[in-house]
């Protein structure tokens, strides 16, 4: 699951409205909790830029960002098989880790 892209509704940060969106599974908390980064493919956000190159398994439709700065917690129960878009390559997964603690400034 960790390292995997999804299809769910992501709530705005007013949390008023949700967009249905891909995210990348980046922790799992516990059993309820997972953290998650969300994907666009505005590829003018910042963040990490993955191509069909760097999936292990399944498919992006077009190039996307995994959005670093944007990460969340949501409900484990959001995340299922039937919305499964790909999983990310391990390679790939472990520069998007060192990306986000250069950006979170992690010690």
């Amino acid at each position: 699951m960790v390292g995997s892209i999804y299809f769910v509704d992501m709530p705005y940060s007013n949390f008023q409205q949700a967009k249905a969106r891909p995210v990348m599974v980046f922790k799992i908390i516990d059993k309820n909790d997972l953290l998650i980064m969300p994907l666009t493919t505005n590829l003018n956000r910042e963040g990490f830029i993955l191509k069909n190159d760097d999936i292990q398994a399944g498919s992006l439709k077009k190039q996307s960002v995994v959005i670093i700065p944007k990460i969340t917690a949501i409900d484990s129960s959001l995340i299922g098989s039937n919305n499964f878009i790909a999983t990310i390559k391990p390679s790939v997964f472990e520069d998007i880790l060192q990306n986000m603690c250069k950006k979170l400034a992690c010690s």
